[in-house]
């Protein structure tokens, strides 16, 4: 008797009751039904799919063949489309692997890939194919590959994001608001300078892949334990054809250059996650400044029919987390026992191609909200007057400290006890220093209205664009 389990996405688990071991369950599972669908777009699920994998491996395998013949080590000839000529069908390969409740499969997916495509080889190529390689050979090189394709397309993205925040800082270079610390009022910023902060931010993740790209592009056809079976020439000939450069390896790859890209995209995901987030807090009621583009027809709630929320911003939030979340179990992969195990194996088929899927959806549909924002700059300018003035009151401890010779701790004592009333009875600010004696013996009226110049307080705007975006 045996009982079969239905998942989502049609994934399928056979369960072999006769074996009397509740352990020994199959998985009939595709990439593309572990992929995360609804995050998933094209560009980048294409290059996780099992087919780019085996056709990644076909392309490892076909030039390894041709660098030895092109050495003299073996005399056949590898025709110039061989890759293009042999078909990959995961599924048929996967069953392969997996096998059936009546046919076990081999359990090794290279064993089935080298089964499913061998016999469409000429004869004379067959005994050649995979010769004096390990299954990390064409595994680890062909993985680097798709690391190196994602980061491509992730940088793509990073720079479309980039290009979008850019656009919305010079639209709104001089819109002041309200700068919070501690999400308490401080001072007047601009909310052109706090998209400059995000795109400066975005500049150093830039830099960092870049940095990551030239270690990321690297191979090995180096054997079993890293100690070359196959002459290393063949090794330099099969890197430099597929755009990448030779590292001494064990069997694998050393795990710290995985663990680099997943920090990467980790620290990617962190900022997103800071913008995403403070996007909300600006779009809540009270506040108001900002709202995510919400479409005719679009609902926000099954119950409320007013709701407008930002579920964009919330959903990247979330994602982020996961990336995150990821990058701890890199770091764990960077340990193996001796030259090779495969405690790596089954995390990295979770972690690289999700997170790679979910970064690129992140910066798409941020990018997307970012592009369709609605900024409200009478807003932003009520907030900045809630408090009726409090947020100059730096402006006026130091000027009282510099015309009085008061030290600094003693004017900023005198400020303190008007500015806490004030916070506590909504008091004007301003007037409540002008009619405050102790005030007045040190600085006239018209320099206490001085310290109220907004214009004088966000002065310095075109330095921090300057800054940022050079000369433009």
């Amino acid at each position: 008797m045996r009982w079969v389990f239905y998942l989502p996405n049609s994934a399928k688990i056979w369960y072999p009751m006769e074996s009397g071991n509740p352990l020994d369950v199959h998985f009939y599972l595709d990439l593309e039904d572990r992929m995360i669908k609804r995050y998933t777009r094209e560009p980048m699920g294409e290059i996780w799919s099992d087919d780019q994998r085996f056709r990644y491996w076909v392309l490892v395998e076909t030039e390894a063949m041709r660098a030895r013949a092109e050495l003299g080590e073996i005399e056949v000839t590898v025709p110039e489309n061989l890759g293009d000529r042999i078909k990959i069908d995961a599924a048929a390969i996967e069953l392969l692997e997996v096998g059936t409740p009546e046919k076990p499969g081999n359990g090794h997916d290279v064993v089935s890939f080298l089964e499913y495509t061998s016999p469409q080889l000429p004869e004379e190529l067959r005994p050649h194919w995979h010769g004096k390689m390990t299954s990390m050979d064409p595994g680890d090189t062909s993985l680097m590959m798709q690391l190196v394709a994602s980061l491509k397309l992730i940088m793509a993205g990073v720079s479309g994001l980039m290009d979008m925040l850019k656009k919305r800082a010079f639209e709104h270079k001089y819109t002041p608001m309200i700068g919070r610390t501690h999400i308490v009022h401080a001072e007047p910023i601009t909310f052109g300078v706090k998209l400059a902060n995000w795109y400066d931010e975005m500049i150093r993740h830039t830099e960092r892949m870049e940095q990551l790209m030239d270690r990321l592009a690297v191979g090995k056809l180096s054997g079993a334990v890293g100690m070359y079976t196959l002459d290393p020439k063949v090794e330099q000939i099969v890197c430099r054809r597929l755009g990448l450069s030779p590292v001494i390896a064990t069997q694998v790859i050393s795990r710290d250059i995985i663990a680099e890209y997943m920090t990467v995209l980790g620290l990617i995901a962190g900022s997103i996650r800071k913008f995403a987030t403070t996007s909300r807090l600006m779009q809540q009621t009270e506040v108001r400044e900002l709202q995510e583009p919400f479409r005719k027809g679009q609902k926000g709630s099954s119950a409320m029919p007013h709701k407008r929320n930002p579920v964009g911003g919330e959903n990247i939030s979330g994602l982020t987390h996961v990336i995150q979340a990821f990058v701890q179990v890199a770091f764990a992969n960077q340990v193996t026992w001796h030259e090779r195990d495969i405690s790596n194996s089954g995390p990295e088929r979770i972690i690289l191609p999700d997170a790679s899927i979910l970064m690129d959806y992140i910066l798409a549909r941020f990018t997307k909200i970012v592009a369709g924002w609605s900024v409200f700059p009478e807003r932003m300018a009520a907030n900045l007057n809630l408090t009726k003035g409090l947020v100059y009151s730096q402006e006026v401890q130091a000027l009282i400290a510099e015309k009085s010779g008061l030290p600094r701790q003693q004017a900023y004592g005198l400020v303190y006890e008007i500015a806490q009333r004030c916070w506590e009875t909504g008091e004007d600010f301003q007037k409540a220093l002008i009619n405050t004696g102790e005030i007045r013996e040190r600085i006239s009226e018209a320099e206490i209205i001085g310290c109220f110049d907004l214009k004088e307080k966000i002065k310095h705007v075109d330095y921090i664009f300057s800054q940022v975006f050079g000369g433009e």
